[in-house]
């Protein structure tokens, strides 16, 4: 797992430093994307389960900035966690604008 997860790390610092969500395609890796819906532009949860004490999950979210009078770009957020034996043993966060 910790394989992959340094796989998952290069392609989240990729798609950063590209300002490029298309960079970060884990479905080769066997990864399980959900959509939650809680009224962001985007926001996926990426899941690659061997058993319940070990899996990495990993968290995108896009929202916008923007307030009253006040225009900003949007906001793309990685986290991205290893758990082993049931505890988190690295974990990795990168985050752009567009």
């Amino acid at each position: 797992m910790k394989d992959i997860f340094e796989k998952v790390v290069h392609r989240i610092n990729v798609a950063c430093a590209n300002k490029c969500f298309q960079d970060f395609d884990i479905s080769d890796l066997g990864f399980k994307k959900t959509d939650v819906d809680d009224g962001r532009l985007a926001h996926y949860v990426y899941n690659l389960v061997k058993d319940d004490n070990n899996k990495i999950v990993v968290d995108f979210r896009c929202y916008d900035q923007s307030g009253p009078f006040s225009m900003q770009p949007d906001m793309n957020k990685y986290s991205a966690k290893l758990i082993e034996n049931g505890k988190i043993t690295e974990t990795h966060e990168n985050s752009f604008e567009d």
